[in-house]
Protein backbone atom coordinates (compact mmCIF):
# COMPACT_ATOMS: atom_id res chain seq x y z
CA UNK A 1 0.00 0.00 0.00
CA UNK A 2 2.61 2.15 0.68
CA UNK A 3 4.35 1.55 -2.53
CA UNK A 4 1.10 2.13 -4.65
CA UNK A 5 0.79 5.62 -2.43
CA UNK A 6 3.90 6.96 -3.67
CA UNK A 7 4.02 5.71 -7.27
CA UNK A 8 0.74 7.01 -7.66
CA UNK A 9 2.12 10.77 -5.61
CA UNK A 10 5.10 10.62 -7.94
CA UNK A 11 3.24 9.81 -11.52
CA UNK A 12 0.79 12.81 -10.19
CA UNK A 13 3.32 15.67 -10.00
CA UNK A 14 5.48 14.08 -13.47
CA UNK A 15 2.26 14.03 -15.19
CA UNK A 16 1.57 18.11 -13.64
CA UNK A 17 5.12 18.82 -14.94
CA UNK A 18 5.96 20.07 -11.90
CA UNK A 19 9.36 17.95 -11.29
CA UNK A 20 10.91 17.44 -13.77
CA UNK A 21 13.20 14.50 -12.39
CA UNK A 22 13.08 10.43 -13.31
CA UNK A 23 11.20 8.26 -11.93
CA UNK A 24 13.91 6.51 -9.99
CA UNK A 25 15.01 9.49 -8.60
CA UNK A 26 11.61 9.31 -6.89
CA UNK A 27 11.99 6.44 -5.36
CA UNK A 28 15.26 6.50 -4.21
CA UNK A 29 14.23 10.31 -2.58
CA UNK A 30 11.11 8.09 -1.14
CA UNK A 31 13.93 6.36 0.95
CA UNK A 32 15.32 9.48 2.87
CA UNK A 33 11.69 9.76 4.60
CA UNK A 34 10.81 7.67 6.91
CA UNK A 35 7.23 7.83 9.04
CA UNK A 36 7.91 7.00 12.79
CA UNK A 37 4.37 8.62 14.04
CA UNK A 38 3.92 12.38 13.37
CA UNK A 39 7.97 12.35 13.21
CA UNK A 40 9.82 12.14 9.78
CA UNK A 41 13.09 11.75 9.75
CA UNK A 42 14.96 11.76 6.47
CA UNK A 43 17.94 8.79 6.19
CA UNK A 44 21.91 8.61 4.79
CA UNK A 45 20.87 7.65 1.03
CA UNK A 46 19.51 11.14 0.19
CA UNK A 47 22.64 12.89 -0.43
CA UNK A 48 23.72 9.90 -2.85
CA UNK A 49 20.44 10.48 -4.40
CA UNK A 50 20.44 13.73 -4.86
CA UNK A 51 23.95 13.43 -6.36
CA UNK A 52 22.69 10.87 -9.08
CA UNK A 53 19.80 12.66 -10.24
CA UNK A 54 18.23 16.01 -10.45
CA UNK A 55 16.30 16.13 -6.60
CA UNK A 56 12.53 15.37 -6.45
CA UNK A 57 11.07 17.85 -4.47
CA UNK A 58 8.01 18.43 -2.99
CA UNK A 59 5.64 17.01 -0.21
CA UNK A 60 5.70 13.54 0.92
CA UNK A 61 3.28 11.56 3.33
CA UNK A 62 -0.47 12.67 4.73
CA UNK A 63 -0.56 15.41 6.72
CA UNK A 64 -0.81 14.74 10.26
CA UNK A 65 -3.09 15.72 12.89
CA UNK A 66 -0.94 18.64 14.67
CA UNK A 67 -1.45 21.91 12.75
CA UNK A 68 -1.70 19.89 9.53
CA UNK A 69 2.08 18.77 9.52
CA UNK A 70 3.67 17.20 6.42
CA UNK A 71 7.20 17.06 5.13
CA UNK A 72 8.76 18.60 2.28
CA UNK A 73 11.75 18.15 0.62
CA UNK A 74 12.42 21.48 -1.17
CA UNK A 75 15.72 23.19 -2.78
CA UNK A 76 18.34 25.02 -1.24
CA UNK A 77 21.51 27.16 -2.41
CA UNK A 78 23.28 24.15 -3.63
CA UNK A 79 21.20 21.58 -6.18
CA UNK A 80 22.68 19.15 -5.25
CA UNK A 81 21.75 19.45 -0.91
CA UNK A 82 18.04 19.40 -0.78
CA UNK A 83 16.56 20.69 2.48
CA UNK A 84 14.13 19.04 4.51
CA UNK A 85 11.53 20.83 5.69
CA UNK A 86 8.01 21.17 7.95
CA UNK A 87 5.17 22.78 6.94
CA UNK A 88 2.29 24.09 8.83
CA UNK A 89 -1.27 24.58 7.31
CA UNK A 90 -4.83 26.27 8.51
CA UNK A 91 -7.34 24.45 9.32
CA UNK A 92 -8.88 23.02 5.52
CA UNK A 93 -12.16 24.98 4.93
CA UNK A 94 -14.89 23.46 2.77
CA UNK A 95 -14.51 22.85 -0.71
CA UNK A 96 -10.87 23.86 -0.46
CA UNK A 97 -9.48 20.98 -1.75
CA UNK A 98 -11.53 21.10 -5.33
CA UNK A 99 -10.21 25.69 -5.12
CA UNK A 100 -7.23 25.83 -3.06
CA UNK A 101 -7.29 28.93 -0.62
CA UNK A 102 -3.53 30.86 -1.49
CA UNK A 103 -2.13 32.18 2.19
CA UNK A 104 0.36 34.22 3.17
CA UNK A 105 3.60 32.21 4.00
CA UNK A 106 6.35 32.37 6.80
CA UNK A 107 9.35 30.93 6.36
CA UNK A 108 10.58 30.03 10.39
CA UNK A 109 14.68 30.06 10.61
CA UNK A 110 16.03 28.07 13.25
CA UNK A 111 19.32 28.61 14.85
CA UNK A 112 23.06 26.47 14.42
CA UNK A 113 25.00 24.89 17.45
CA UNK A 114 27.86 23.43 16.51
CA UNK A 115 27.99 20.79 19.31
CA UNK A 116 24.60 19.25 18.00
CA UNK A 117 24.04 20.60 14.84
CA UNK A 118 24.04 17.32 13.07
CA UNK A 119 22.47 15.60 15.81
CA UNK A 120 19.35 18.37 15.63
CA UNK A 121 15.41 17.14 14.85
CA UNK A 122 13.31 18.95 12.62
CA UNK A 123 12.91 22.34 12.96
CA UNK A 124 9.05 22.84 14.04
CA UNK A 125 9.42 25.54 17.09
CA UNK A 126 5.75 24.82 17.88
CA UNK A 127 4.50 27.44 19.79
CA UNK A 128 5.76 30.53 17.15
CA UNK A 129 4.32 28.23 14.45
CA UNK A 130 1.07 28.14 16.07
CA UNK A 131 0.87 31.59 16.36
CA UNK A 132 0.91 32.08 12.54
CA UNK A 133 -1.38 29.32 11.59
CA UNK A 134 -4.19 30.29 14.03
CA UNK A 135 -3.54 33.56 12.03
CA UNK A 136 -3.98 31.93 8.43
CA UNK A 137 -0.20 31.63 7.57
CA UNK A 138 0.90 28.86 5.82
CA UNK A 139 4.26 28.12 8.32
CA UNK A 140 7.41 26.28 6.66
CA UNK A 141 10.10 25.43 8.62
CA UNK A 142 13.30 24.62 6.34
CA UNK A 143 16.20 22.45 7.47
CA UNK A 144 19.29 24.51 6.45
CA UNK A 145 22.72 22.46 4.99
CA UNK A 146 24.41 21.59 7.76
CA UNK A 147 22.21 20.24 9.83
CA UNK A 148 20.26 18.04 10.93
CA UNK A 149 18.46 15.29 8.59
CA UNK A 150 19.27 17.87 5.34
CA UNK A 151 23.01 16.76 6.14
CA UNK A 152 26.05 18.02 4.39
CA UNK A 153 28.35 21.17 4.45
CA UNK A 154 27.98 23.78 6.90
CA UNK A 155 28.05 26.62 3.98
CA UNK A 156 27.28 28.92 6.38
CA UNK A 157 29.87 28.56 8.61
CA UNK A 158 32.79 30.92 7.01
CA UNK A 159 35.92 31.68 8.67
CA UNK A 160 36.21 30.94 12.17
CA UNK A 161 36.01 32.41 15.87
CA UNK A 162 39.54 34.75 15.53
CA UNK A 163 38.66 35.41 11.84
CA UNK A 164 34.94 35.19 11.08
CA UNK A 165 33.26 35.98 7.81
CA UNK A 166 29.76 37.02 9.19
CA UNK A 167 28.61 38.77 5.92
CA UNK A 168 29.30 35.89 3.55
CA UNK A 169 28.36 33.70 6.43
CA UNK A 170 24.95 34.93 6.31
CA UNK A 171 24.36 35.19 2.21
CA UNK A 172 25.29 31.21 2.53
CA UNK A 173 22.28 30.81 4.75
CA UNK A 174 20.02 33.33 2.68
CA UNK A 175 20.94 31.03 -0.53
CA UNK A 176 18.87 28.20 1.31
CA UNK A 177 16.03 30.44 2.32
CA UNK A 178 15.42 32.06 -0.70
CA UNK A 179 15.43 29.39 -2.72
CA UNK A 180 12.87 27.16 -0.59
CA UNK A 181 11.12 29.99 -0.17
CA UNK A 182 10.81 30.33 -4.03
CA UNK A 183 9.90 27.04 -4.62
CA UNK A 184 6.89 27.06 -1.79
CA UNK A 185 5.19 30.04 -3.39
CA UNK A 186 4.50 28.93 -6.32
CA UNK A 187 2.43 26.20 -4.76
CA UNK A 188 -1.92 26.69 -5.30
CA UNK A 189 -1.96 27.06 -1.26
CA UNK A 190 0.49 29.83 -1.05
CA UNK A 191 0.19 33.70 -1.91
CA UNK A 192 3.50 34.62 -3.78
CA UNK A 193 5.02 37.76 -2.84
CA UNK A 194 3.51 37.97 0.67
CA UNK A 195 6.01 35.77 2.21
CA UNK A 196 7.02 36.81 5.97
CA UNK A 197 10.66 35.47 6.86
CA UNK A 198 11.17 34.71 10.47
CA UNK A 199 14.65 33.92 11.46
CA UNK A 200 15.76 33.07 15.30
CA UNK A 201 19.43 33.46 16.67
CA UNK A 202 22.16 32.72 13.71
CA UNK A 203 18.56 32.08 11.63
CA UNK A 204 17.58 35.58 12.50
CA UNK A 205 20.72 36.64 10.89
CA UNK A 206 20.53 34.51 7.74
CA UNK A 207 16.99 36.46 7.69
CA UNK A 208 18.88 39.76 7.71
CA UNK A 209 20.87 38.98 4.74
CA UNK A 210 18.00 37.75 2.63
CA UNK A 211 16.02 40.96 3.25
CA UNK A 212 19.13 42.49 1.94
CA UNK A 213 18.56 41.30 -1.33
CA UNK A 214 15.33 42.49 -1.32
CA UNK A 215 13.81 38.96 -2.87
CA UNK A 216 10.21 39.40 -4.61
CA UNK A 217 8.46 36.73 -2.60
CA UNK A 218 9.50 38.09 0.85
CA UNK A 219 7.16 41.22 2.40
CA UNK A 220 8.85 41.38 5.53
CA UNK A 221 10.94 40.37 8.03
CA UNK A 222 11.30 39.33 11.62
CA UNK A 223 14.69 38.85 13.48
CA UNK A 224 14.28 37.12 17.04
CA UNK A 225 17.52 37.28 18.65
CA UNK A 226 19.97 37.25 15.81
CA UNK A 227 23.30 37.22 15.68
CA UNK A 228 26.38 35.47 14.81
CA UNK A 229 29.55 34.11 16.52
CA UNK A 230 27.47 33.84 20.03
CA UNK A 231 28.78 31.71 22.70
CA UNK A 232 27.25 30.02 25.42
CA UNK A 233 26.98 32.26 28.78
CA UNK A 234 28.20 29.59 31.15
CA UNK A 235 31.46 29.62 29.68
CA UNK A 236 31.23 33.35 28.24
CA UNK A 237 30.39 35.17 31.40
CA UNK A 238 31.04 38.52 29.37
CA UNK A 239 29.00 37.24 26.65
CA UNK A 240 31.54 38.64 24.29
CA UNK A 241 30.39 37.69 20.08
CA UNK A 242 33.43 36.40 18.10
CA UNK A 243 34.37 39.43 15.67
CA UNK A 244 31.69 41.98 17.41
CA UNK A 245 33.05 44.52 15.15
CA UNK A 246 32.87 42.59 12.09
CA UNK A 247 29.20 41.64 13.06
CA UNK A 248 28.25 45.27 13.35
CA UNK A 249 29.97 45.97 10.24
CA UNK A 250 28.59 43.30 7.98
CA UNK A 251 24.93 44.35 9.61
CA UNK A 252 25.71 48.23 8.19
CA UNK A 253 26.42 46.25 4.68
CA UNK A 254 23.62 44.85 4.87
CA UNK A 255 21.01 48.06 5.72
CA UNK A 256 23.13 49.70 2.61
CA UNK A 257 20.92 47.73 -0.24
CA UNK A 258 17.81 46.54 2.37
CA UNK A 259 14.67 47.58 1.28
CA UNK A 260 12.01 45.39 3.56
CA UNK A 261 11.05 46.15 7.10
CA UNK A 262 12.47 44.57 9.81
CA UNK A 263 11.23 43.66 13.16
CA UNK A 264 14.12 43.11 15.87
CA UNK A 265 12.97 41.50 18.90
CA UNK A 266 15.50 40.63 21.64
CA UNK A 267 15.17 40.25 25.60
CA UNK A 268 17.69 41.69 27.84
CA UNK A 269 19.01 38.40 29.60
CA UNK A 270 19.46 36.65 26.17
CA UNK A 271 22.75 34.74 27.03
CA UNK A 272 24.23 34.97 23.11
CA UNK A 273 23.73 38.43 22.26
CA UNK A 274 23.59 41.66 24.75
CA UNK A 275 21.05 44.52 24.96
CA UNK A 276 24.01 46.91 23.96
CA UNK A 277 25.16 44.72 20.59
CA UNK A 278 21.41 44.17 20.01
CA UNK A 279 21.64 48.17 19.51
CA UNK A 280 24.32 48.48 17.78
CA UNK A 281 23.34 45.81 15.19
CA UNK A 282 20.31 47.86 14.68
CA UNK A 283 22.20 50.82 14.48
CA UNK A 284 24.27 50.09 12.39
CA UNK A 285 21.96 48.52 9.56
CA UNK A 286 19.92 52.22 9.98
CA UNK A 287 23.37 53.89 9.58
CA UNK A 288 23.50 52.23 6.13
CA UNK A 289 19.36 52.93 5.43
CA UNK A 290 17.66 50.29 6.13
CA UNK A 291 14.32 50.02 8.38
CA UNK A 292 15.01 48.17 11.86
CA UNK A 293 12.48 48.06 14.16
CA UNK A 294 14.15 47.19 17.53
CA UNK A 295 12.63 46.18 20.79
CA UNK A 296 14.04 45.17 23.90
CA UNK A 297 12.04 43.56 26.57
CA UNK A 298 12.94 43.14 29.83
CA UNK A 299 14.33 39.48 31.22
CA UNK A 300 12.38 36.75 29.64
CA UNK A 301 12.73 33.58 31.79
CA UNK A 302 15.95 32.44 32.45
CA UNK A 303 17.41 32.93 29.07
CA UNK A 304 15.88 35.64 26.26
CA UNK A 305 17.80 33.71 23.63
CA UNK A 306 14.16 31.30 24.18
CA UNK A 307 11.73 33.90 23.34
CA UNK A 308 10.21 32.35 20.88
CA UNK A 309 10.53 28.68 22.55
CA UNK A 310 6.97 28.73 24.30
CA UNK A 311 3.43 29.73 24.79
CA UNK A 312 4.18 32.60 27.15
CA UNK A 313 6.47 34.38 24.63
CA UNK A 314 3.18 35.00 23.01
CA UNK A 315 2.30 37.45 25.52
CA UNK A 316 5.56 39.50 25.26
CA UNK A 317 6.12 39.90 21.11
CA UNK A 318 2.62 39.15 20.47
CA UNK A 319 1.32 42.90 20.16
CA UNK A 320 4.47 43.93 18.27
CA UNK A 321 4.50 41.00 15.85
CA UNK A 322 0.52 41.80 15.38
CA UNK A 323 1.15 45.52 14.70
CA UNK A 324 3.90 44.98 12.39
CA UNK A 325 2.26 42.38 10.46
CA UNK A 326 -0.70 44.99 9.58
CA UNK A 327 1.94 47.75 8.99
CA UNK A 328 3.32 46.04 6.67
CA UNK A 329 0.38 44.84 4.13
CA UNK A 330 0.81 47.77 1.64
CA UNK A 331 2.51 47.93 -1.95
CA UNK A 332 4.77 45.45 -2.27
CA UNK A 333 8.73 46.36 -1.33
CA UNK A 334 9.82 45.30 -5.54
CA UNK A 335 8.25 48.76 -5.81
CA UNK A 336 10.44 50.81 -3.60
CA UNK A 337 12.79 52.52 -5.42
CA UNK A 338 16.41 51.29 -5.80
CA UNK A 339 18.79 51.74 -2.48
CA UNK A 340 21.34 49.89 -3.78
CA UNK A 341 25.45 51.52 -4.28
CA UNK A 342 24.91 51.38 -7.82
CA UNK A 343 21.73 53.17 -7.98
CA UNK A 344 21.81 57.17 -9.24
CA UNK A 345 24.01 59.17 -6.38
CA UNK A 346 21.39 61.36 -4.65
CA UNK A 347 20.29 60.60 -1.14
CA UNK A 348 16.93 58.77 -0.25
CA UNK A 349 14.59 61.08 1.21
CA UNK A 350 14.77 60.60 5.00
CA UNK A 351 11.15 59.76 5.51
CA UNK A 352 11.51 56.66 3.34
CA UNK A 353 13.98 55.15 5.20
CA UNK A 354 13.11 56.22 8.98
CA UNK A 355 12.49 53.11 11.26
CA UNK A 356 11.73 53.29 14.75
CA UNK A 357 13.73 52.16 17.53
CA UNK A 358 11.40 51.20 19.59
CA UNK A 359 12.43 49.39 23.57
CA UNK A 360 9.90 47.57 25.99
CA UNK A 361 6.67 45.32 25.36
CA UNK A 362 4.40 48.88 26.06
CA UNK A 363 6.44 50.89 23.77
CA UNK A 364 4.49 51.96 20.56
CA UNK A 365 6.49 51.78 17.74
Amino acid sequence: MIGAYWGQRAAERVGMARIKAPIASAAMALLCAVTAGAVLVAAAPCSAASAAGEAVYGSFGPEGPRLREQFWLLPGGDPKSPLRATVFRPAEEEGEREAPIRRPLVVINHGTSDATRLAVAMPVYYWLSRWFVERGYVVMLPQRRGHGATGGVLAESIGNCADPDHFRSGLAAADDIEAATDYLSREPFVAPGEAIVVGISSGGWASLALASRNPANVRAVINIAGGRGGRPQQSNPDRTVCGETRLIEAAHAYGLTAHLPTLWLYASNDSYFRPDLARGLATAWRDGGGNAELHVFPAYGSDGHNLADDRAGWDVWGDAVERFLAANQGAPVSALPDRSPAAANVDPEPDSIAAASVEGPAADP
